[in-house]
């Protein structure tokens, strides 16, 4: 009676691991798909300003707007070159400089 149950309590175990490894595995699955973005536009300029701050602040801006995929900033002393990969369907280069120019610094080109 013992062993029945130990197999019992043992199948129960077994399939809750299961349904959790397949809860796991459809998260993922739904995580890889959405990530799979292609940028439909880039814009690359430079933005002035950057002796009070570092680069990371500017990236931290421009990654906040909506429809941005990736934002590199090559600093340069107090300029960087800033280049963005964006969904032009959620946003434009015009929404993507206000989100810099809004908090003081400057943008040459793009």
């Amino acid at each position: 009676m013992k062993t029945m149950g130990i197999m019992v309590i043992a199948s129960v175990l077994l399939l809750s691991t299961a349904c959790a490894y397949n809860e796991k595995s459809a998260a993922t699955v739904k995580t890889t798909n959405t990530s799979t973005v292609v940028a439909s536009q880039t814009a690359t300029f430079t933005v002035t300003g950057l002796e009070c701050c570092p680069p990371s602040v500017v990236q931290d801006l421009i990654s906040e707007v909506t429809g941005v995929i990736k934002v590199d900033v090559e600093p340069k002393g107090s300029t960087g070159k800033v280049t963005v990969s964006f969904d032009d369907k959620k946003t434009d280069v015009k929404q993507i400089k206000t989100s810099i120019t809004k908090y003081g610094f400057g943008i040459i080109g793009g």
